[in-house]
């Protein structure tokens, strides 16, 4: 055999295996370009799920503000009353209007149980002798009549 025909074998048996190798790198660059792409994807995906939550929550801040200013009335709202028990007979407790300065408001009476609801019920006088709530019927005798006199005994003690 010749050199120069060896040399030419080997040469183009160099060239095949440059081929081959650079083949073989075209395939894995193709596979990783694949992975990369996929990768993107999801991350592409999940990050549109965190910006969907983040516009969701962002939707829900105006309206907890509003509960919370309305959970704040609510509470200044009450803290104008004071729990007190009426009458003579039995435990009847009613919610009454704090006397405080500067403030003005007729005096009157709320249901404890429609107040402890988140209801206003103002007692009304059914009869002399008993309050009821108008929203529950919540109510009872504030005093023992006298049966000689058939008068009371004492109001609002």
């Amino acid at each position: 055999m010749d050199i120069t025909a060896l040399v030419s074998s080997l040469s183009t048996t160099f060239e095949l295996g440059k081929l081959i190798v650079n083949e073989r790198d075209t395939n894995k660059l193709s596979a990783l370009q694949s992975e990369l792409s996929e990768k993107i994807i999801d991350a592409q995906t999940q990050l549109s799920q965190v910006l969907g939550t983040v516009i969701d929550q962002q939707r829900h801040i105006p309206v907890l503000e509003e509960r919370i200013r309305e959970l704040e009335r609510e509470a200044a709202e009450k803290e104008r009353y004071v729990l007190d028990r009426v009458g003579n007979i039995g435990d009847f407790f009613v919610y009454r209007l704090r006397a405080t300065a500067g403030e003005e408001g007729v005096d009157h009476f709320l249901c404890q149980p429609c107040f402890d609801a988140g209801k206003k019920g103002v007692l009304v006088r059914n009869h002399i002798h008993y309050l009821s709530c108008p929203l529950c019927n919540h109510g009872a005798y504030l005093e023992e009549i006298d049966p000689d006199t058939r008068t009371p005994s004492g109001f609002w003690s």
